[in-house]
């Protein structure tokens, strides 16, 4: 073979495999793609000696292999496995011959047959279930009963949740108590809301919804919807105090540089018993104390709200909540009044406030850290 021929099927080789290559790829990722994992597992007492499994059924999954504890290795022991499940909401199998008035703990995989092999899931959270006659003490539980069905948080924002663990219908000893009284929580989408094993649930830096979960020993569980507000973000005002040329100005015409100072310390929040103060000097510089506290990229609008607003105003941050002071023009020995934007409180209770978590009211402070007195 010429030269010339012997380059030509050099190139031509490297063009088929830099071609054939990428499809290689994408079928050996597709052979090797994660199979899901079963969810919402749930486990019964069946009878004196059986403990009935259900589970929600996972799409294209061929089958699911079947776990139980093993007290003696420390381990979960492949015990069955459901080849053929039918098409239903949910699916079950029942663990029969087992003793009497013993716990048994679960776990359930899905698997997919590809290729000749089986693909397994990673494993879904434990479940467990006692056996017991009707006349027992300690039985097995019902889904929490939680203190609240919906909660709304602002950015950041924490909230515990407290639960309660009530016994299962089928038990007729007056004493009866559950085994466990353990609650696991967990949450549909840790962006917009975590919560921990207390039940404390902490609002994430965005605005957004989820559903909270409580879910006893044997996945039953009790939802509780979540939803996430930047209340910094405040589409209107309303109320008396709109009508002060003051306080309006500040909530229309400088509304930007409020909010965006509110929302970056609702997420950045400080702690109990510190404070950061913006106010101007006497050559109507910036003044920030602590010289070192944490401004974020807020200085453009710190410096246009103290500098440009028409009255002398500062700010004033706290652990919960950001204080807008707005002083008279002869000095700053007596504030004309001050908005304030509340971290936590929504101030129903309040009638001076102008929006949820805003607050307006007039002052007549004699001076500045003395003694306060609001005219309302």
């Amino acid at each position: 073979m010429k030269k010339s021929g012997i380059i030509a099927a050099l190139a031509l080789t490297t063009v088929m495999t830099m071609t054939v290559l990428p499809y290689q790829d994408v079928d050996a990722a597709a052979d090797t793609a994660s199979v899901k994992t079963p969810e919402n597992i749930r486990s019964i007492r069946k009878s004196d000696t059986s403990i009935r499994l259900y589970w929600k059924p996972v799409e294209n999954a061929d089958g699911y292999i079947i776990y139980r504890y093993k007290k003696s290795s420390k381990k979960y022991v492949k015990i069955h496995t459901v080849s053929r499940p039918k098409s239903a909401v949910w699916l079950k199998w029942t663990d029969k011959n087992l003793k009497k008035k013993k716990i048994y703990k679960y776990k359930i995989a899905s698997y997919q047959k590809k290729n000749g092999k089986k693909q397994v899931s990673p494993r879904s959270d434990w479940v467990s279930a006692k056996t017991y006659q009707r006349y027992d003490k300690k039985i097995n539980a019902r889904a929490p009963k939680l203190n609240k069905k919906k909660v709304k948080l602002g950015l950041c924002s924490t909230e515990k949740i407290t639960s309660y663990v009530p016994a299962a219908k089928y038990g007729k000893n007056k004493k009866k108590k559950v085994f466990s009284t353990t609650v696991r929580w967990y949450s549909s989408d840790t962006s917009v809301a975590t919560v921990n094993k207390k039940g404390v649930i902490t609002a994430g830096k965005k605005a957004g919804s989820c559903s909270v979960y409580a879910k006893s020993h044997n996945g039953t569980r009790t939802k509780l919807d979540v939803t996430v507000k930047n209340y910094a973000r405040t589409g209107s005002y309303a109320g008396t105090y709109m009508r002060e040329d003051d306080i309006y100005a500040l909530l229309t015409d400088y509304k930007a540089q409020a909010q965006n100072i509110a929302e970056y310390y609702s997420i950045h929040r400080i702690k109990k018993g510190n404070t950061i103060t913006f106010d101007l000097d006497k050559e109507a510089k910036v003044v920030v104390t602590p010289e070192n506290a944490d401004i974020g990229g807020l200085q453009k609008d710190i410096t246009a709200l103290l500098t440009n607003f028409p009255y002398h105003i500062s700010i004033k941050v706290l652990c919960d909540g950001v204080l807008f002071y707005i002083w008279k023009q002869d000095g700053k020995d007596e504030r004309r009044g001050e908005v304030i934007f509340w971290f936590d409180n929504d101030c129903s209770s309040m009638w001076i406030r102008i929006a949820s978590h805003w607050t307006a009211c007039r002052s007549n402070y004699p001076a500045r850290g003395g003694n306060t007195s609001i005219r309302y």
